[in-house]
């Protein structure tokens, strides 16, 4: 006998939002939960709230800090903000816009997705962008910060020259030794200093409004047809060169994000990747090479038509301290090369191939001692945010025939600051400040990070509060979790990894109005 399907109930109803609402609630729990991102600690990274800047000479487009302008703005003082194009310079401004209108634009933070740590099924691993709380106000307006993941539990830990190096606990510091990103989190986290792609429109008028102080690309030498500014192209067969000239962009850990923050002093750095696309005329008799002059050494990657070699020099005796080379076989036609010296390593790609590899193996003294060539460690620890790394030089030479240059690109990698610990970024509840060099900073005796701790570092380190610098744990961390540990996270307060932007921040339709239209071009997983 058939009976008739049953009529909901109002019970039934209820009974089934109870269900659905206690499901998303354990989901939401215990597995994955939102977060909104507040600061421009983790930029380009993340977004806090912001600007998003685009050049009318190169159209380039890029966020900045928006929340000087916003301060501003609140105060009324509504002056022309003066506003640069990164592509152009990194000093003198290109245009400049009125404060309120622009602070009329800012959107804020980015919406990411955050899947939750099941201990022991997911553990944090170095590089992830984790989320966590504040060991130093866990239940204050700041409980929860977002940085990325550097140090480990059991591990000796020190900062040198940007990089971060680790040893055993009771490993010597000549013993310790770099730890390297993966591929997929570099490519992630390489923050561009020039592009060629980026040329102005109107360079005279664009020179005139800078008032000369524009001298030209960044990359250039003699002998090259630029009529195509966005080409570089070389005719001859003889050979051919092109220098890196930084009268308006340096090769240091210059963010277009703090452009609006002109305060923070600037690094020189020697990590970095020069890429292009290269058309030879012919490709079995085009050579390159390219060499960055930094550490008080030469980096050189050398590639003919069927060989290509890597080495590392010492820059004033010419002796060859690494070197390593393999067969290559570049295609016919236009092909990508990529040229790496990231985290000492030096790396050649050819069409998004590895190619070939070499690592050189320093320990922090002996990278802090290279990069301040003729200074000793302690002159250096003396005053470290003083003390600046030899500026990077950057050449690049071609034979073997005419060659053509397009979407020429150089980027650099993340440099983590050295500084000495300030007190108004410590927090006065949690006791007496700390005084001397931030955490890690001293290669002489590098501290040792504990069981079941971690240190976190924001990627844009000039305007980061990290482990670097806050100091001592809350109280409440102290007693409730038995840990009081300065600078670092204990695992109790790890909530999990930052798994992708699912709500980027979104667009106003005019300024002013409300911002509602997500920026679906900026929709992407987070390395």
């Amino acid at each position: 006998m058939e009976h008739e399907p049953r009529k909901a109930t109002t019970l039934d109803t209820i009974s089934l939002l109870l269900i659905s609402f206690a499901l998303a609630m354990t989901f939401r729990g215990f597995v994955i939960e939102g977060y909104v991102i507040p600061t421009g600690s983790m930029a380009p990274t993340l977004m806090g709230e912001h600007l998003r800047l685009r050049s009318p000479d190169t159209g380039y487009s890029y966020p900045a800090d928006a929340a000087p302008v916003i301060e501003s703005a609140r105060a009324g003082r509504d002056f022309q903000r003066p506003i640069g194009d990164p592509m152009v310079s990194h000093i003198a401004p290109t245009r400049s816009d009125g404060n309120i209108r622009l602070a009329q634009d800012a959107r804020v933070g980015d919406r990411i997705l955050v899947t939750k740590f099941l201990w022991p099924i997911q553990q944090p691993q170095r590089w992830d962008v984790v989320v966590f709380k504040n060991p130093c106000d866990p239940v204050g307006d700041a409980t929860y910060y977002i940085k990325r993941l550097v140090g480990m539990p059991g591990e000796r830990f020190a900062l040198a020259d940007g990089d971060a190096f680790t040893g055993t606990p009771d490993m010597p510091v000549t013993g310790m030794r770099i730890q390297r990103k993966p591929e997929s989190v570099q490519r992630a986290v390489l923050q561009p200093v020039w592009n060629s792609d980026y040329a102005p429109i109107d360079p005279s008028a664009m020179r005139q409004r800078m008032r000369g102080s524009w001298s030209g690309p960044p990359l250039r030498g003699q002998g090259w047809d630029t009529s195509d500014p966005r080409a570089f192209v070389w005719g001859a067969t003889g050979p051919a060169r092109l220098e890196w000239v930084s009268t308006d962009i340096q090769l240091d850990d210059w963010n277009a994000y703090n452009s609006t923050r002109p305060e923070i002093p600037l690094f020189p750095v020697g990590d970095l990747r020069v890429a292009a696309h290269c058309t030879p005329a012919s490709s079995g008799l085009f050579t390159t090479s390219l060499s960055i002059g930094t550490r008080s050494h030469v980096m050189k990657f050398d590639v003919s038509g069927s060989k290509a070699t890597l080495s590392v020099a010492h820059g004033e005796s010419g002796e060859v301290k690494a070197t390593a080379s393999a067969p290559v076989t570049l295609p016919d036609g236009a092909f990508e090369l990529e040229f790496w010296h990231i985290d000492q390593r030096l790396q050649l790609f050819i069409d998004g191939d590895s190619v070939l590899t070499l690592d050189y193996e320093w320990d922090p003294q002996q990278r802090l001692l290279a990069s301040h060539n003729g200074r000793t460690i302690d002159q250096v620890l003396q005053n470290p945010s003083a003390q600046k790394p030899t500026p990077t030089t950057l050449a690049w030479e071609f034979g073997g025939g005419p060659v053509t240059l397009r979407r020429i690109r150089v980027d650099r990698d993340l440099y983590y600051r050295p500084a000495f610990l300030n007190p108004g970024d410590q927090y006065p509840m949690n006791g007496e400040p700390i005084p001397g060099l931030a955490f890690g900073i001293d290669v002489n005796q590098p501290p040792v990070i504990g069981d079941g701790e971690y240190v976190m570092l924001g990627d844009n380190s000039g305007a980061s509060r990290d482990s670097r610098l806050w100091g001592r744990p809350h109280p409440l961390v102290s007693v409730q979790l038995g840990n009081s540990s300065p600078f670092i996270v204990p695992e109790d307060l790890m909530i999990g990894k930052a798994w992708c932007v699912y709500f980027p921040a979104p667009m106003r339709l005019s300024p002013g109005s409300t911002p509602f239209i997500p920026d679906f071009g900026e929709l992407r997983f987070i390395r």
